[in-house]
């Protein structure tokens, strides 16, 4: 059994990669949907999770601890509005609690494996291994590694962390040499073999990158799951992979071992936590003139439907999307979202995060590196490390999230959406709009076309992503206009 609550909840990664029979879940502790998503996988069929959370009525109310990891200064847990439990409450009435009748399949488990595993000693060229959680994928790397290195090939391993290979080094007899993925790309080392676990939480160009020095590689990534977005790694990497290695092959991972097609716990887990959101597909004419607006989001969290197109969007779009994502999106406060829309379909979206506005007092504070309050990142980045002193006085109105469904990138709907976005912070009294992310050439091409300029570039490279974070701004008002007069375009 294992149980979590308090301290225990924090360290749920550390048990990636066991089983259990029966799972205990204390919410009253801070209900972490990163941590619960990923450690209801390591129940076995047939076993029970127990959710221990308020009284259900009243649950949505409940102050919880866990939305400080998310809300701004001054905010305290008690101004959330709970939208994210308000509908969890709703799916868990009618969750259907049916019992899975499972059975240990151990043949079934053996001859699924044994296929993959036999397919991975024999690949000669790149191939791209998916599956659901539960189906066996990370053991049947491990075993693959295993054998390739008694074999005498150097087998490496890589993935965005290594708590997220336990189960690789479990079911490998002869585990494999690990590496970060930028210590990997960084120093190069000697190897036949390359595994990637859990791909889609590794930028693409990485892939490349690793593509390029050992052309013998696996991709293997979780289609639905909190390790982040495989339906966006489909969508941009076999592209990519199309050109680079057009002889690649693909292995799909489709019947449970850990429980029965259809269970009801992975079932309700994937809808309440978004986790099968996908991209809309559908016939959609020229955008030429999309519609613009602003969603209310008591009115998207009732719309189911909605909620599921924008998200699955999002994580399209995204290569790191986790539920607390889904979360913050519908409960921080001062998150507005935006998007385009044709005939029904959205064909970009856009999450905003008014910060700064910050007293004087504080501001000077942070300037001199003696106050970090929680959030406001962009306007304290200008002020303590740009050494912009009043930056964090005036109102910022920060890009979190900008994303164009695939079907229309390159036609112009992210430029589009982000003039409404520059109308929206100027109505609403904004001084300035500012974005940070992991740099690319062509992302500081966007940006640089819409008038951003250059706020701060970070000393450190990303582990996972490998670039470096930037943050850019947009001038709007006089006073921004003065205060930030020393950044050159």
């Amino acid at each position: 059994m294992f149980w979590l609550t308090g301290s225990a909840i924090k360290k749920a990664h550390t048990l990636l990669g066991q089983e259990c029979d029966a799972l205990v879940f204390d919410a009253h502790s801070g209900f972490d949907v990163n941590a619960f998503a990923a450690v209801s996988g390591t129940l076995r069929g047939g076993g029970t999770l127990f959710l221990l959370i308020p009284p259900l009525d009243a649950w949505a109310a409940f102050p919880d601890p866990d939305y400080r990891r998310f809300i701004p200064y001054p905010y305290q847990p008690e101004d959330v509005r709970g939208r994210f439990l308000q509908r969890l409450v709703r799916l868990l009435k009618v969750a259907w609690y049916g019992r899975s009748g499972f059975s240990p399949t151990v043949g079934l488990k053996s001859d699924l494996q044994a296929v993959v595993v036999a397919t991975i000693l024999q690949a000669n060229t790149p191939m791209v291994l998916t599956a659901d959680r539960g189906r066996g994928k990370s053991a049947a790397l491990g075993m693959a590694a295993g054998q390739l290195q008694a074999a005498g090939k150097r087998v490496l391993l890589t993935a965005p962390s290594r708590a997220t290979v336990a189960t690789v080094f479990k079911h490998a007899e002869f585990p494999p040499s690990f590496f970060a993925p930028d210590d990997l790309l960084q120093t190069l080392p000697q190897g036949d073999v390359l595994l990637v676990d859990e791909a889609a939480a590794i930028p693409v160009p990485l892939l490349l990158k690793m593509l390029e020095h050992y052309p013998r590689c696996v991709f293997s990534t979780t289609l639905h799951g909190y390790e982040g977005s495989g339906r966006g790694f489909a969508l941009r990497f076999q592209k990519e992979l199309d050109t680079y290695a057009p002889g690649w092959q693909a292995v799909r991972l489709h019947q449970p071992i850990r429980w029965v097609e259809n269970d009801p716990l992975e079932h309700f887990i994937n809808r309440a936590l978004l986790l099968d959101a996908d991209v809309e597909e559908g016939v959609c004419n020229t955008p030429l003139h999309p519609f613009y607006r602003q969603l209310n989001r008591d009115e998207l969290v009732a719309n189911e439907p909605l909620l599921r197109k924008l998200f699955g969007l999002l994580i399209t779009a995204h290569y790191q999307t986790r539920p607390s994502d889904l979360r913050q999106m519908l409960d921080a406060p001062d998150i507005s979202i935006h998007v385009l829309e044709q005939q029904g379909m959205i064909l970009a979206v856009a999450l905003l995060s008014r910060e700064g506005g910050l007293d004087a007092e504080l501001t000077a504070a942070i300037h001199a590196g003696t106050r970090r309050p929680h959030g406001h990142p962009v306007p304290q980045t200008l002020t303590f490390h740009a050494k912009i002193p009043k930056a964090a006085e005036l109102i910022c109105e920060r890009v979190m999230r900008i994303a164009v469904h695939p079907d229309w990138q390159n036609h112009g709907l992210g430029a589009y959406l982000l003039q409404h976005l520059l109308g929206f912070a100027t109505r609403n009294g904004a001084d300035y709009v500012g974005v940070s992310y992991a740099m690319t050439p062509a992302l500081l091409r966007f940006w640089e076309r819409a008038g951003f300029v250059l706020a701060r570039v970070g000393f450190r490279k990303d582990t996972a992503s490998g670039s470096r974070s930037v943050v850019q701004v947009k001038v709007l008002s006089v006073r921004a206009q003065v205060l930030f007069k020393g950044l050159e375009q």
